[in-house]
């Protein structure tokens, strides 16, 4: 039950909820890169590799919690943690407990509550998609809230709380779910999160941690929510076809958005796709 006498916090029951590592996008090309002078493409190579480094690195900040049993914090613990996270480039910051119907089935999670983090990729990068400019963005942001989602894991581990780093190329419990509870924004019919700030142009990750959060803020997001309802652009226009007219809905409250394969192969197909992130409305008017 435990790792090197770490206990976990849950372990993910829901059966409906399968952690499935994406091989194909760890074996992708650079082909998209071949086109762009020798600079950029070195830096699409280190976004790539640093990517999937820092995914396998996440995976080990359970460790090191060996002796971290606080729970209290000061008052003024969030104000600086939130100031070292925006320093940081983090844009979005709130909390909520987690949900263990969103724990991937078998995975052992370590902490109670979620620190959700969101980053923004910039849109003149993504209204290029598909292709490497695009995509050059969407790996920086997961190369680089990665690296500050592991950061701000050790800084909390530092200060004596139980903490653990889900990477945003994957973590072990769905980041969906956790930042609509965290109000930071609605689920859209792309399944992904559109944020008032961004739209879907962002990134999101978790600490899972012991420490008490605050009260997460409310937010009216009636106005965004009605328009996404009405749109609808993601699902006629995924160039992969993968976007459901009509979601799936499962036990334990698990939504399926998107046919995984599909996508996948939408991905492989058309230089790394994103195509969702360019057709959805609010991504170019945020």
């Amino acid at each position: 039950m435990s790792d090197a006498g770490i206990e976990p916090t849950y372990i993910g029951r829901n059966e409906n909820l399968v952690f499935i590592v994406p091989k194909e996008l760890f074996s992708m090309s650079l082909g998209p890169a071949e086109v762009l002078d020798r600079e950029t493409a070195k830096l699409f190579s280190k976004y790539l590799r640093g990517t999937f480094k820092g995914f396998q690195q996440s995976r080990k900040t359970k460790y090191g919690n060996e002796n971290n049993n606080k729970t209290d914090v000061s008052p003024d613990f969030w104000e600086k943690f939130e100031k070292k996270a925006k320093e940081l480039d983090v844009d979005l910051i709130s909390y909520t407990p987690v949900n263990e119907n969103y724990i991937f089935n078998d995975l052992k999670v370590y902490g109670k509550n979620a620190i959700v983090l969101g980053m923004e990729m910039k849109w003149d990068k993504i209204k290029e998609a598909p292709g490497a400019i695009c995509e050059i963005e969407v790996f920086r942001v997961y190369k680089v809230l990665g690296d500050v989602t592991i950061q701000l894991t050790e800084y909390m581990k530092e200060h004596g709380y139980k903490s653990e780093a889900h990477h945003p190329f994957g973590g072990k419990l769905l980041y969906g779910p956790h930042a609509t509870a965290a109000n930071l924004g609605i689920m859209g019919r792309n399944g992904l999160i559109i944020s008032p700030e961004f739209g879907p142009r962002q990134r999101w990750s978790i600490i899972t941690t012991d420490a008490e959060i605050p009260t997460t803020k409310e937010r009216d997001f009636s106005k965004l929510k009605d328009f996404c309802d009405k749109c609808g652009a993601c699902v006629r226009e995924c160039k992969g076809g993968a976007v459901l007219e009509t979601p799936i809905e499962k036990k334990n409250g698990v939504i399926t958005h998107i046919d995984r394969s599909k996508c996948i192969q939408s991905i492989l197909d058309n230089n790394y796709c994103s195509y969702c992130l360019r057709i959805c409305m609010p991504s170019s008017h945020c």
